[in-house]
């Protein structure tokens, strides 16, 4: 009964062909209908698999995106994705488990023309939220980013905790710097000094600048003392940079762990309480 069931879903499929006017902008309506560009990824995947069986299915259009990540996949098939302008917007890589028909082929192609428009137009959307999201000098996430972030998540671990750790950092003496040096110093060492942070965090963690001279990183997942041994990486590093330590930038930090039950509020002022008596400290 399963081979003819698949027996009879390949015979459908060999007869798939083209798209009607309907079926496009049914499938059109469907793809601008989503509110982010993984939906949207998530929506085409679900229609594609109509047409052929998927077993692992990335778009890379810049950076790649894993939309079907399985194991099975016996062949492999890859398109361009270009709209009536002939312009290209990226490449859509399929894993299969049998080889389709040129029916199917030909189908996921017209299927590929009509997800163009659509994610050109996320895209681009995406694009400008990660710059209303950046701050304009280091490129770090902002403080309206980082609001979210946090928010997001203590969220995520109020449901499921597998360690959260805020750490914030200032720098010491910045001020000095600025005044004997001059602001375009000051900027030079604010995005070196960003450049670092981002150098000592793991790709699953996050730095942002607060504002100023103040920076805060989202570690995750973390034991609870995990910034630590952060701060130490940055200050060997500020220590051999060759630009930074011409103006002997140092840094501070403090940290606090997440617990269930606790505020993003909470969270922060026990950061930020921990910060300022490491910096009394240091004098």
């Amino acid at each position: 009964m399963l081979s003819q069931g698949l027996d009879h879903w390949v015979r459908q499929s060999e007869r798939l062909t083209c798209l009607s006017s309907a079926e496009r902008i049914t499938l059109i309506e469907s793809l601008l209908a989503q509110q982010s560009l993984s939906d949207l990824l998530a929506t085409f995947a679900s229609e594609a698999a109509k047409i052929v069986r998927i077993r692992s299915l990335l778009i890379d259009c810049g950076q790649p995106r894993h939309i079907i990540n399985s194991e099975g996949a016996v062949l492999h098939h890859s398109f361009e994705l270009r709209g009536s302008d002939n312009h290209l917007l990226g490449l859509i890589h399929y894993g299969l488990d049998q080889t389709p028909s040129q029916g199917q082929l030909r189908l996921l192609e017209q299927y590929h023309l009509v997800l163009v428009q659509p994610l050109r137009l996320m895209l681009r959307l995406e694009q400008l939220q990660l710059q209303v999201r950046l701050d304009h000098l280091t490129a770090l996430g902002n403080r309206a980013y980082f609001d979210e972030a946090i928010g997001r998540a203590v969220e995520q671990h109020s449901r499921d905790s597998r360690g959260l750790v805020l750490a914030l950092v200032d720098l010491d003496r910045f001020k000095q710097i600025n005044d004997t040096w001059g602001h375009p110093v000051g900027d030079l060492v604010l995005t070196r000094f960003a450049h670092l942070l981002q150098e000592v965090i793991r790709t699953t963690d996050q730095a942002f600048r607060l504002g100023g001279d103040e920076f805060a990183l989202i570690l995750q997942p973390a034991e609870p003392a995990a910034w630590q041994p952060v701060w130490l990486r940055l200050n060997e590093q500020l220590a051999c940079h060759r630009e930074l330590s011409t103006f002997s930038v140092g840094c501070s930090m403090g940290g606090a762990s997440w617990h269930p039950g606790m505020s993003v509020h909470q969270l922060y002022e026990l950061a930020d309480a921990d910060l300022y008596l490491r910096k009394v400290r240091r004098g």
